[in-house]
């Protein structure tokens, strides 16, 4: 049975419930139990945010997740550079979350790093803590993060940048890219509406096929001619016609 709190402690819910919802996903609102019109209390219900503004917190953590895995699998190896991946998440979970993002950083921390000790991940968090930290931008990650493009193409990751290509090159490229997606996709349209491809067009256009040469005579005679077409040239394979005996 779900408990029933008080109207005061009912309010104070009411006032966590947003921040509570931006790290899950989740909304919680606080709704009066009653039986008629006598209030029993209040409890927490709990509903799925729709609508929601995109999070670049928890897009970016979990396209870090997706470099983990294709990178060491599902925990990251001991390493000198392993606690790169703490650091770049403290990062991100102190200006998602200020103060509250301690407990973020260790559950994280304890997840995909399970062998590093608790006293190096708190250091960590006490260095993001000793600066005034700003949202990092997409290049700054790609370069902590070691990120080359082909591994962003090949990851689909699209909110950390890349250390080898700029960010204003990702775009050309990126414009490019859509470009020839958008000539193919028309390409195939042209196709299921029946027209005919460039190379079928030129191989059967006067210029190629030429006509007026079968009758020895200039294309402008042959156009005021009315444009006759020569007959086809039936040619017999000689293997084909029986011999005589």
């Amino acid at each position: 049975m779900d408990r029933l709190v008080g109207a005061d402690e009912g309010a104070r819910s009411a006032d966590r419930a947003e921040e509570a919802g931006r790290a899950d996903g989740l909304a919680r609102d606080v709704t009066a139990v009653k039986i008629g019109d006598c209030l029993l209390g209040y409890k927490a219900v709990q509903r799925r945010m729709r609508g929601g503004r995109w999070n670049h917190f928890r897009g970016r953590m979990r396209e870090i997740e997706k470099l983990i895995r294709h990178r060491h699998g599902e925990i990251v190896p001991e390493a000198d550079d392993a606690l790169i991946y703490v650091e770049v998440i403290a990062s991100l979970a102190f200006v998602e979350f200020r103060q509250a993002f301690v407990e973020v950083v260790l559950g994280w921390a304890a997840r995909w790093l399970p062998w590093a000790g608790k006293g190096a991940i708190e250091e960590i968090i006490y260095e993001r803590t000793k600066v005034r930290y700003a949202p990092l931008t997409a290049d700054a990650l790609g370069h902590s993060l070691h990120l080359s493009y082909a591994e962003r193409s090949a990851l689909d990751i699209r909110t950390i940048g890349a250390f080898d290509v700029p960010k204003t090159k990702r775009a050309n490229l990126q414009k490019g890219k859509r470009r020839r997606r958008d000539r193919s996709r028309k390409e195939e349209q042209r196709r299921a509406a029946g027209a005919l491809s460039r190379a079928d067009y030129l191989g059967n256009s006067l210029s190629t096929t030429r006509p007026w040469e079968a009758f020895g005579i200039s294309r402008r005679t042959w156009e005021r001619r009315g444009k006759p077409m020569p007959e086809p040239k039936i040619i017999l394979d000689a293997a084909a016609v029986p011999l005589a005996a």
